[in-house]
């Protein structure tokens, strides 16, 4: 699958946005290892869930806020069943928003280059989800809606501000690493320049990101 078309290209003039298609993507004998990519990541997190339901105590409710309960028995193996679904949606999402934003700029770049992008990106979520892990193993007591190196830290959540978590979560310096790796990644994959990359993810990702956020903390809004 590409973007953008050979009569749209030979229209543009020469520039960093309009490459030969023969140029758009850098061929690699080891593409198997990006589709294995998200089931390695998806043993990750469940092992990473397991440990968290295994060894990390029920942090202390907050006053005023409603508490979920916690998964027990069968549910958890449902959810650690879910796990490659949730991956898969997780590295979909990024690579939809990359798609459509290439579709604009009319980027020939294959979809399967953006989605292996995408997947070795992921590597930063993992360092996230295994340095939660490691700070609720080392305190106990930490906030349910801690998150390392986000803006919620620094904010005392109740009932009235319950609608920003999401949006303070979100805020947070694991984003900026993922932007980051996006980048690096997909130059990895093709032949762009680094500017018009950083350009394409920060403003097909970033916007993708901003509007699910918006959404999210609007449903909360709503809620609380």
């Amino acid at each position: 699958m590409t973007f953008g078309n050979d009569t749209a290209r030979a229209a543009l003039p020469s520039s960093g946005w309009a490459l030969p298609a023969d140029s758009t993507a850098k061929k690699s004998p080891d593409k198997w290892l990006f589709w294995l990519l998200p089931f390695c990541y998806a043993v990750l997190y469940a092992m990473i869930n397991w440990i968290s339901d295994e060894y990390v105590q029920a942090p202390p409710a907050e006053t005023g806020i409603p508490q979920l309960p916690r998964a027990s028995g069968s549910l958890r193996w449902i959810g650690y069943a879910f796990t490659p679904l949730y991956v898969f949606m997780k590295i979909g999402f990024t690579t939809v928003c990359l798609a459509l934003g290439a579709a604009v700029i009319t980027w020939n770049v294959r979809f399967s280059s953006l989605f292996h992008a995408a997947s070795l990106a992921e590597v930063v979520w993992i360092a996230a989800a295994l340095t939660h892990l490691a700070w609720a193993l080392v305190f106990p007591d930490t906030s349910t809606f801690f998150y390392p190196l986000s803006a919620v830290n620094l904010v005392e959540i109740d009932q009235g501000n319950m609608w920003a978590v999401y949006l303070l979560r979100t805020l947070n310096l694991f984003e900026v690493a993922y932007a980051a790796a996006l980048v690096y990644a997909i130059r990895l994959v093709t032949d762009r320049p680094p500017h018009n990359v950083t350009l394409l993810v920060v403003v097909s990702y970033g916007g993708g990101t901003a509007l699910l956020v918006a959404g999210f903390t609007f449903f909360l809004l709503s809620v609380f």
